[in-house]
């Protein structure tokens, strides 16, 4: 996955423009209910050389690419999958400065006006191979982008948008930016519009057959399904405790609520702390397109980013904290 909670720190930028938005025709579901409740224990894998900061996992073509904080400075680490032996270090910070995103079994990222494209070579690293550009059409810098094919991408309205849609969808060919969806509150109780959007910060992330769009709020357990379109599809609320439902207009009283997600053309994941503590144990999240959460895993340690091996039914992740072990669960079939 990628660093996801670095988009929340950018969300504090001065936003000019704001209007309330209007209600949604779909209804609303709260959910605190699984059909698969369960403790699990974590198999700790180690991590050699030690990732100092691992700040993300991916998770492509028997390789796993970690982001982190090394000596000699490079910006991503990579195993090998599933005898995590670790290969190689490559990226400068120059380079990377905006970290990759993943679609499918390639590799990307955004950067000013231009889309860069990375494929695997010799020596277990990522180059650059083509370079497209979105010609203006965003006209500002765009956080979190998601891919749903070699035309259509969306991304997560953020500070430096003006209005109060949720996300964008670009159209390449047509050289067409068009908002989509709105926020689940309004900005009028608020300081402002950016520190409203700062609340409700928010990642969007594509299926892999680029047919839905999860979008999903860091600071409440709030999950959207919007259709290739931009159409709402699925509203959900997960408000077991601790929640808040709405999110509380004083800063000293957000915290976090999804830490990361990932998904699949079958299931969604979600990362979701257990209490409102920083370093808290996390709990996994199971749920199906159609926005049925069929199980919680509590996994009883902190865990910061993750992938699924869907193949292998097995969950990977990553704690920010500790740089010398992968934690590795076998997840349930039912």
């Amino acid at each position: 996955m990628r660093i996801r909670l670095l988009t929340i720190v950018i969300w504090g930028g001065i936003c000019l423009v704001g209007c309330i938005p209007s209600s949604s025709t779909v209804p609303l579901v709260y959910n605190n209910i699984f059909s698969k409740d369960t403790i699990v224990t974590l198999e700790k894998l180690p991590m050699y050389p030690a990732q100092f900061n691992p700040r993300c996992i991916l998770f492509n073509n028997e390789r796993i690419l970690v982001r982190t904080s090394t000596l000699d400075n490079a910006v991503y680490s990579v195993f090998s999958y599933p005898k995590m032996k670790h290969l190689s270090y490559f990226g400068e910070q120059s380079e990377f400065i905006v970290p990759l995103e993943q679609f499918n079994d390639e590799f990307y990222l955004v950067h000013n006006d231009s889309l860069y494209f990375y494929k695997w070579v010799e020596g277990d690293s990522l180059k650059l191979f083509s370079t497209s550009f979105f010609n203006n059409i965003m006209g500002q810098q765009m956080l979190g982008v998601a891919k749903l094919n070699d035309n259509l991408y969306a991304y997560s309205d953020n500070c430096f948008d003006k209005g109060m849609n949720e996300f964008f969808m670009i159209n390449l060919s047509r050289k067409q930016k068009e908002p989509k969806g709105i926020y689940p509150d309004t900005h009028v109780n608020f300081s402002s519009i950016s520190d409203f959007k700062s609340a409700y910060a928010h990642e969007i992330i594509a299926k892999p057959d680029g047919s839905r769009l999860l979008v999903f709020y860091y600071r409440t357990r709030r999950c959207r399904i919007y259709n290739q379109n931009g159409v709402l599809f699925r509203d959900i609320l997960l408000n077991y405790e601790p929640c808040q439902t709405i999110i509380d207009t004083d800063i000293k009283r957000r915290f976090l609520h999804i830490r990361d997600a990932y998904v699949t053309n079958n299931m969604i994941y979600l990362l979701c702390p257990d209490t409102k503590e920083v370093n808290s144990p996390s709990s996994l999240l199971v749920a199906n397109w159609d926005g049925e959460f069929k199980a919680i895993y509590h996994l009883g340690q902190t865990i910061s980013y993750f992938f699924i091996d869907e193949l292998l039914n097995c969950f990977y992740g990553v704690d920010s904290n500790d740089p010398y072990h992968f934690y590795k669960l076998k997840l349930s079939k039912n």
